[in-house]
């Protein structure tokens, strides 16, 4: 008989690996240890945040009190032109803080310069939406209020921090690089920077300004990011940034204060 125990082989329902099965089954775990937490937490042992804004200035915050790892797992992410993530990003890469990002494949799709803004990311199995600072603090996505409303939990305590650090590791190990060992991203940083503000509905000129850039340059690198994207015009490529061209038809959310 075949043994069927190695890491990856399917199970006896010809559905998912073995070891997707399990990080399905841990991630689902977490979740509801969190539900149940909820329930009894008191004092600023789990904090809750509700709201895209508030989310995002825990981000804010919690960038500069990261010292060695920010590790972030996003099931999906959509492309935000005003989002500071990437300014958030850098910070933490000038201070030397090992930043890294996984998602899943389908991402790519609905996010197709997301390898240019995160050259590092890796892409596998993701189930559950949560960022590791400096393996000591954990932020976790909950459930929705019932105004729709996104919420997070933000906690040092070690009985989330440890398997949520499990839940990270096996995703990081089912995941495999986006790009190739010494490809360089579609976009460059110049270029990422015109498609942000041609995504806000800047013209040639004004970007031009902007930027401290001359118009023939920026027309330039339009061109390059019409390409990149498969766009036939300005208005396709600001549809397939958004998620909204080809296969991207859907808008999707996510915290990433480092990635």
């Amino acid at each position: 008989m075949e043994d069927t125990r190695g890491t990856g082989e399917a199970n006896a329902g010809g559905g998912e690996p073995d070891d997707v099965r399990e990080l399905r089954t841990t991630a689902d775990t977490v979740r509801e240890a969190l539900l149940d937490a909820t329930l009894m937490a008191h004092g600023g042992e789990l904090q809750r945040i509700v709201g895209s804004a508030e989310i995002g200035s825990h981000l804010a915050r919690l960038e500069p009190s990261a010292r060695h790892t920010v590790w972030n797992m996003q099931p999906d992410l959509f492309y935000d032109p005003h989002d500071s993530s990437p300014e958030l990003n850098e910070a933490s890469r000038s201070r030397g803080v090992e930043t890294r990002l996984v998602t899943r494949p389908t991402t790519l799709v609905s996010n197709p310069v997301l390898s240019s803004m995160h050259p590092q990311l890796r892409s596998g199995p993701v189930f559950l939406r949560a960022l590791v600072v400096d393996e000591a603090r954990v932020l976790i996505e909950g459930l929705d209020t019932a105004d729709g409303e996104p919420t997070a939990w933000l906690t040092d305590r070690m009985d989330f921090v440890v398997p949520v650090l499990e839940v990270w590791h096996r995703t990081f190990e089912l995941s495999t690089p986006v790009l190739a060992p010494g490809e360089d991203p579609p976009l460059s940083r110049r270029q990422l920077q015109v498609a942000r503000l041609l995504a806000t509905g800047e013209k040639d000129q004004s970007i031009a300004r902007r930027l401290d850039m001359s118009a023939r340059t920026v027309e330039r690198d339009v061109r390059t990011i019409l390409e990149v994207l498969g766009a036939r015009s300005r208005t396709d490529a600001v549809l397939a940034m958004s998620g909204r061209g080809g296969a991207g038809n859907r808008r999707v959310r996510g915290f990433s204060p480092s990635s």
